[in-house]
Protein backbone atom coordinates (compact mmCIF):
# COMPACT_ATOMS: atom_id res chain seq x y z
CA UNK A 1 0.00 0.00 0.00
CA UNK A 2 1.01 3.17 -0.98
CA UNK A 3 2.28 5.91 1.66
CA UNK A 4 -0.41 8.53 2.11
CA UNK A 5 0.52 12.47 1.15
CA UNK A 6 0.23 14.92 3.95
CA UNK A 7 -2.27 16.74 1.52
CA UNK A 8 -4.24 13.31 1.47
CA UNK A 9 -4.62 13.38 5.11
CA UNK A 10 -5.75 16.59 5.33
CA UNK A 11 -8.36 16.07 2.85
CA UNK A 12 -9.55 12.92 4.95
CA UNK A 13 -9.74 14.35 8.21
CA UNK A 14 -11.07 17.66 6.90
CA UNK A 15 -13.54 15.77 4.60
CA UNK A 16 -14.39 13.80 8.26
CA UNK A 17 -14.83 16.95 10.84
CA UNK A 18 -17.09 18.26 7.95
CA UNK A 19 -19.19 15.61 8.12
CA UNK A 20 -19.37 14.96 11.98
CA UNK A 21 -20.22 18.87 11.89
CA UNK A 22 -23.51 18.40 9.56
CA UNK A 23 -24.29 15.95 11.90
CA UNK A 24 -24.00 17.95 15.30
CA UNK A 25 -25.35 20.84 13.55
CA UNK A 26 -28.11 19.26 12.68
CA UNK A 27 -28.80 17.50 15.74
CA UNK A 28 -28.20 20.87 17.62
CA UNK A 29 -30.68 22.54 15.11
CA UNK A 30 -32.93 19.85 15.85
CA UNK A 31 -32.96 20.31 19.89
CA UNK A 32 -32.82 23.81 19.19
CA UNK A 33 -36.05 23.48 17.76
CA UNK A 34 -37.91 20.93 20.31
CA UNK A 35 -37.23 22.85 23.08
CA UNK A 36 -38.06 26.30 21.33
CA UNK A 37 -34.99 27.89 22.46
CA UNK A 38 -34.14 29.69 19.33
CA UNK A 39 -30.59 30.47 19.57
CA UNK A 40 -29.33 27.03 19.98
CA UNK A 41 -31.35 26.37 16.55
CA UNK A 42 -29.99 29.11 14.74
CA UNK A 43 -26.47 27.71 16.38
CA UNK A 44 -27.26 24.33 15.24
CA UNK A 45 -27.74 25.39 11.22
CA UNK A 46 -25.04 27.67 11.35
CA UNK A 47 -22.82 24.66 12.07
CA UNK A 48 -24.99 22.42 9.67
CA UNK A 49 -24.40 24.77 6.85
CA UNK A 50 -20.78 25.85 7.51
CA UNK A 51 -20.37 21.40 7.48
CA UNK A 52 -21.83 21.45 4.19
CA UNK A 53 -19.73 24.19 2.29
CA UNK A 54 -16.35 22.49 4.02
CA UNK A 55 -17.34 18.95 3.07
CA UNK A 56 -18.54 20.48 -0.96
CA UNK A 57 -14.74 22.49 -1.03
CA UNK A 58 -13.23 18.79 -0.02
CA UNK A 59 -15.38 16.99 -2.41
CA UNK A 60 -14.81 19.40 -5.18
CA UNK A 61 -10.74 18.77 -4.33
CA UNK A 62 -11.50 15.22 -4.48
CA UNK A 63 -12.94 14.86 -7.54
CA UNK A 64 -10.47 16.88 -9.25
CA UNK A 65 -7.99 14.92 -8.07
CA UNK A 66 -9.25 11.29 -9.17
CA UNK A 67 -10.19 13.45 -12.74
CA UNK A 68 -5.99 13.96 -13.20
CA UNK A 69 -5.33 10.56 -12.05
CA UNK A 70 -8.25 9.22 -14.68
CA UNK A 71 -6.14 11.68 -17.07
CA UNK A 72 -2.79 10.12 -16.51
CA UNK A 73 -4.25 6.57 -16.47
CA UNK A 74 -5.48 6.88 -19.48
CA UNK A 75 -2.07 8.70 -21.33
CA UNK A 76 -0.13 5.75 -19.77
CA UNK A 77 -2.32 3.03 -21.25
CA UNK A 78 -1.99 5.04 -24.78
CA UNK A 79 1.30 5.16 -24.68
CA UNK A 80 1.77 1.13 -24.17
CA UNK A 81 -0.62 0.36 -26.49
CA UNK A 82 2.37 2.23 -28.99
CA UNK A 83 4.78 -0.34 -28.53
Amino acid sequence: MANPTPESIVEVVGASVANKGMLVGGAAGMVGWLSQVNWIGIAGVAVAVLGLMINFYFQVRKDRREHAESQARLQALRDQCRL
